[in-house]
């Protein structure tokens, strides 16, 4: 019979404080690697992993020339188109096969949180339109499913919210989630071109570009109209909340602007491309993925009434002009350099899964062009924590999401042909692990997991590190559930200034 004691934890407790810590040389180290989550299927340029609110075994596909995927039974996956409005979308690049670095298409998915009984879903795409002039137009409209069948997507049932007019094919963002305060947020770029060429960054009183939007869908009492503007086919079809933080502005950046022409559906602004964002479910905090001009890539944590920077900024370099004296910049939280085949920054995910309690909280993020893998923390105010988990060389990531059935993360790898696919994040560790630990009273909590492994556990304490393993005592036996995690609690006191607990495996 083979003994291992993987794990330790040394607790001190002290007149009600406590501390905690592994021993140096019993710290367990994990490392991830992707895996093809559905390896029956494949797929054409996803932009956009997502699921229903509340569902856990359907995972829905943006495919960027204009198919929904839909998965269904996500333990024996099938995939089915949910609808196609292939032909109301414009791409620079007609070749699906070919077409893998465009930025038009299909590009934004959010299901309405009552999605389970009103059938309505929001989308974000290009196409041609004549609202404003003949051309390109970003496009956001509601759509809702058939009746008659919950995998079915009714194309006929579009109602058309912006159609803005779009002169450059790049930076048309896109991206669509709804906070946790139930109002739809909407990812708008700078219009394209290089350098915000058309001036569109440090304005709050102009178009519907360098923005992220905040939206009432469900027209709450006390919220507003939208001020009138060309690229809006009704003034009735959303709301803008009362307390978006440019409703009623006479000045922005110190200068003068008229409230009739502010675009209050602005929530933080001087964005240059804010492809992928999305917001931690435990915290609320929107993570933006900003992909930068030519030398930066960054990551925000935007906050209403943000002012992120462009272009007077690109991350936290200095890039054109001289703000005004009322410019307030919101700082990024990381920046990193086009160096080492990094390119362009892909948005992703805060992990809030129990499978790989290590990367609980963490926020995953990538590189489109190194295929690296970040995972970052922060306290709040500074960053703990931005290492790379692994590098998926070629991959060309587009888009992250999460397994509704269990919590992993997922992301895009978009390959050449009709044949990208959505890869896993899973840990290669068999190693158990403490990762919580925390006092409630006289009770000490300790959380942790078994790595996976097949056998016997035992949790042994003992106040003295150097007594014989035959001397500690057994306080808990296979306390693991279902999903191989543990929460054990034991009785602590003043009088024990050190306790010292060990897992084990036999």
């Amino acid at each position: 019979m083979r003994k291992a004691c993987l794990s330790l934890l040394n607790i001190s407790v002290a007149v009600g404080i406590l501390t905690a810590g592994l021993s140096a040389n019993a710290q367990t180290t994990w490392s991830y690697v992707p895996t093809n989550a559905f390896p029956s299927l494949v797929f054409s340029n996803p932009t956009c992993i997502t699921s229903p609110p509340g569902e856990t075994n359907r995972l829905f596909i943006l495919e960027k020339h204009g198919r929904i995927i839909v998965i269904t039974n996500l333990a024996a996956p099938t995939r089915t188109v949910f609808m196609d409005i292939s032909s109301r979308v414009s791409v620079d690049n007609t070749s699906e096969s070919g077409d893998v670095s465009g930025e038009e298409g299909l590009l934004g998915l959010a299901f309405h949180p009552g999605y389970a009984t009103n059938r309505i879903f929001y989308i974000f795409y290009t196409g041609q339109s004549t609202i404003q002039t003949n051309g390109l137009h970003d496009i956001l409209s509601r759509f809702q499913t058939t009746s008659a069948n919950a995998n079915v997507g009714d194309a006929n049932s579009e109602t058309q919210f912006i159609v803005q007019y779009d002169q450059a094919n790049n930076h048309n963002a896109g991206d669509l989630h709804f906070g946790p305060d139930g109002y739809l947020y909407v990812s708008l770029g700078d219009e394209g071109g290089g350098g915000d060429q058309y001036g569109n960054s440090q304005h709050i009183d102009k178009d519907f570009f360098s923005a992220i939007m905040r939206i009432d869908v469900n027209k709450k009492p006390g919220n507003l109209p939208p001020n009138p503007h060309i690229s809006l086919p009704s003034l009735t079809n959303y709301f803008v909340p009362a307390d978006n933080p440019w409703v009623g502005a006479t000045n922005f950046n110190g200068l003068t602007v008229n409230s009739n022409n502010v675009r209050t559906e602005f929530w933080a602004v001087g964005m240059r491309n804010p492809w992928r964002y999305s917001f931690d479910p435990a915290t609320g905090d929107l993570y933006l993925g900003h992909v930068g001009q030519s030398l930066i890539e960054w990551v925000d944590i935007v906050t209403k009434g943000a002012n992120c920077g462009w272009n007077f900024y690109e991350g936290d370099q200095p890039y054109a002009g001289t703000p005004p004296a009322g410019f307030t910049f919101t700082h990024p939280l990381i920046e990193y350099s086009h160096t080492s085949s990094r390119v362009c920054i892909i948005g992703g995910i805060v992990c809030r899964g129990t499978r790989w309690p290590a990367l609980n909280g963490s926020y995953l993020y990538a590189d489109y062009g190194s295929g690296e893998v970040w995972s970052l923390r922060h306290d709040g105010t500074n960053v703990t924590q931005n290492f790379i988990l692994f590098t998926n060389s070629g991959a060309a990531i587009s888009c992250f999401g999460i397994d509704p059935s269990n919590g992993d993360p997922l992301y895009a790898a978009i390959r050449s042909g009709n044949n990208s696919i959505i890869q896993r994040i899973i840990s290669t560790n068999s190693a158990p692990l403490f990762y919580t630990v925390k006092l409630s009273g006289t009770n000490l909590l300790v959380a942790g997991t078994n790595g996976p492994h097949s056998g016997n556990y035992f949790i042994l304490t003992s106040t003295n590190l150097a007594a014989p393993l035959t001397n500690w005592t057994r306080a808990a036996t296979n306390p693991f559930n279902s999903s191989g995690n543990f929460n054990f609690t034991n009785p602590v006191g003043p009088g024990r200034s050190n306790l010292f607990y060990m897992l084990q495996l036999q």
